[in-house]
């Protein structure tokens, strides 16, 4: 049996990799004789190297992004669409490659999958594994910015295909169902598969720390100056109240360049404050497990964390942060940029003397690992074997 698990693994935001690496491992251990094979969607063949890049740039290409974004919404042009079907243009072959090695089905292992900058990739695959008769599970998909209607009328046409025989999102169903498919399929609620990190990187060890991780992001969803603001206000707290901390990235070289920035105005040794940029997952996972607990922005900081049992507060900037704590039963975890630095540490302390609901979690994992799984289980091509 030969299954492909799709995912954008060698994404610079490590926590993609982390999911697909579960995925497999799942299948791993359902089926011990499979061939598992890890793919990234966009056809990348290594994780990003680490690069300088300055403010000004960052700034640029949030200014640039944002005008895009502004254009398309407004329709007067459709930038989304245009230079995502321009790139998948020029991997059209790559599709058709994977579709045609006769894999008897295709997972789509989850993360953010469904926004303007893959869901063309994802249409395309969808289109080329229709035409092989490959049966496709899209499993834990996440819901990001989507406001290019052609790119969800392009995928729409695909989702709605009978090879498709799982969606399944860890993020906002309803939101799927109304604008990807119509609500003429049904979509299912699922967690997220980095739920299960502590087993899938068992040589991971949880150490016994008292440092507070900072987990930095470069966004352009609030002004740069006020998180750089709460940033500064957040490490001066942590230092008068003697706790120990670290930043920390999810890999992604914007972020780590931002969070070098933030020590630099505020007059910190970077080596001695900011890990260095994790560069594979394992090394991700391995910085995470050694802290206390977490401050952070990335919501694959906080799953990771969670399998590790290692408390934390959510600086939110996306809905998907929001929707993750309400399903462990903590939204009064989520804080944001705008709250004041002794509330977020209060909220923290809160968390460390809480801890989780293990039960919670537990149950959380085996039904995202069994959706999938009886779903695979349940198609006779499967069965068969």
């Amino acid at each position: 049996m030969k299954i492909a698990v799709i995912g954008v693994y060698y994404a610079s935001n490590l926590g993609d990799a982390i999911i697909c690496d579960c995925v497999a491992f799942w299948l791993k251990k359902k089926w011990p004789s499979a061939s598992i094979d890890i793919i990234d969607i966009e056809n990348k063949k290594e994780f990003a190297k680490q690069t300088d890049t300055s403010l000004r740039t960052l700034e640029y290409r949030s200014w640039k992004l944002k005008w895009e974004y502004w254009q398309t919404k407004h329709h007067i042009k459709d930038w989304m669409y245009y230079w995502n079907k321009t790139d998948v243009e020029s991997r059209r072959e790559f599709y058709k490659q994977i579709a045609e090695k006769g894999y008897d089905a295709a997972v789509f292992a989850g993360g953010q999958i469904f926004m303007d900058w893959l869901s063309m990739d994802l249409a395309a695959f969808l289109h080329c594994f229709e035409k092989a008769k490959t049966p496709v599970y899209l499993n834990a998909c996440g819901v990001g910015i989507s406001i290019s209607s052609q790119i969800r009328d392009t995928l729409r046409q695909y989702l709605l295909n009978d090879n498709v025989k799982l969606i399944s999102t860890r993020d906002n169903q309803k939101e799927i169902e109304k604008l990807y498919v119509n609500h003429q399929k049904k979509v299912s609620k699922t967690y997220d598969p980095a739920l299960w990190t502590r087993e899938v990187y068992p040589s991971v060890p949880k150490l016994s720390t008292n440092i507070v991780g900072l987990g930095v992001m470069y966004s352009n969803h609030a002004p740069l100056s006020k998180i750089t603001g709460f940033w500064m206000q957040m490490i001066k707290q942590l230092s008068t109240k003697g706790i120990p901390w670290k930043m920390f990235c999810n890999g992604s070289i914007d972020d780590y360049n931002y969070a070098a920035y933030i020590l630099k105005k505020a007059g910190l040794k970077q080596e001695e404050y900011l890990y260095d940029c994790a560069q594979r997952p394992d090394e991700l996972v391995q910085q995470i497990a050694s802290f206390r607990s977490l401050i952070s922005f990335r919501l694959h900081s906080h799953i990771v964390a969670t399998s590790f049992h290692i408390p934390a507060i959510a600086v939110v900037w996306d809905e998907k942060l929001r929707f993750y704590y309400r399903n462990l039963g903590h939204e009064e975890r989520c804080k944001t940029i705008w709250d004041k630095p002794d509330s977020v540490l209060q909220a923290l302390e809160i968390a460390e003397n809480e801890g989780y609901d293990i039960d919670l979690i537990k149950k959380q994992k085996k039904f995202a690992r069994q959706l999938l799984l009886e779903s695979l289980d349940g198609e006779e091509h499967i069965e068969q074997r």
